[in-house]
């Protein structure tokens, strides 16, 4: 017979992602500020570190949110990603 478990206190793992998901908005800004100051190399490395970094954030969030209520982690990482495809696109069609 399966028991109910009642968590006392807030989930960890839900602040850890809730972190990640402010640490990549705070990437994306200081990369929209920087991006016409930064050179080629660093450019294409800083893109697939953020892709890399924004495939991972999305591939947890859709695991997380379908537990009843996590919904809401949808559209601020879903727009971060839409954001820092916007971000390479334009560094590498209309920068370079």
């Amino acid at each position: 017979m399966a028991q109910n478990y009642h968590r006392k206190g807030p989930d960890g793992l839900q602040k850890l992602f809730l972190y990640l998901i402010l640490i990549d908005w705070f990437v994306l800004l200081y990369l929209s500020s920087q991006i016409t100051n930064i050179s080629f190399r660093h450019g294409a490395f800083v893109s697939i570190l953020l892709g890399a970094f924004n495939l991972l954030l999305v591939g947890l969030c859709f695991k997380r949110a379908r537990r009843g209520g996590d919904g809401y982690l949808l559209y601020p990482v879903i727009f971060g990603a839409l954001l820092s495809f916007i971000m390479v696109f334009y560094f590498f069609l209309f920068k370079y």
